[in-house]
């Protein structure tokens, strides 16, 4: 039997302030340090629902405006750099660039906007580099929960194959 506590959202902040909540389906909802509402999605359903989603594929994304698809990689990918992801975001280019087993960069038409990184320690820290406005800043809040940063890469993968 589940309590109603159970039932409350789990809440998390990513590094740049913006929060995100997710329900028990795993539906995750993203908002600014204001508390407007900016993206939902759906996350990874589970005993424990996590706010990323599944690695390789397409996921959409529901913005206030509309919807737009999250391409979070290859299916199956061997190499680092299959798991690459882009997001098209009002008019703008995302790419998510898996550069280290532990390091993501947010590119937006070429220009690097941001460095995630994660530590063994399941840390993680924002490096920003060139962000503009919000728009750049949901790119990065999405890399942040949905994609997360690293990557392992084709020698760590054949070993975890065995």
């Amino acid at each position: 039997m589940s309590s109603p506590a159970d039932a409350r959202p789990r809440q998390f902040t990513s590094a740049l302030g913006w929060p995100a909540a997710i329900d028990s389906a795993g539906t995750v909802t993203v908002q600014d340090d204001a508390g407007q509402l900016r993206a939902t999605y759906q996350g990874t359903a589970a005993k424990h629902p996590s706010a990323h989603v599944p690695a390789g594929g397409s996921h959409i994304v529901r913005l206030p405006t509309g919807e737009v698809e999250l391409f979070n990689g290859k299916p199956k990918a061997k190499r680092r750099r299959d798991h690459n992801g882009h997001l098209d975001l009002y008019g703008r280019r995302y790419e998510f660039l898996h550069v280290r087993r532990w390091n993501t960069e947010v590119t937006c038409d070429g220009v690097r906007v941001a460095v995630l990184h994660r530590r063994f320690s399941r840390t993680f820290t924002v490096r920003v580099n060139a962000v503009r406005d919000d728009t750049d800043l949901l790119a990065t809040v999405l890399c942040w929960y949905a994609v997360r940063p690293g990557r392992a890469g084709a020698i760590s993968a054949a070993f975890d194959g065995l």
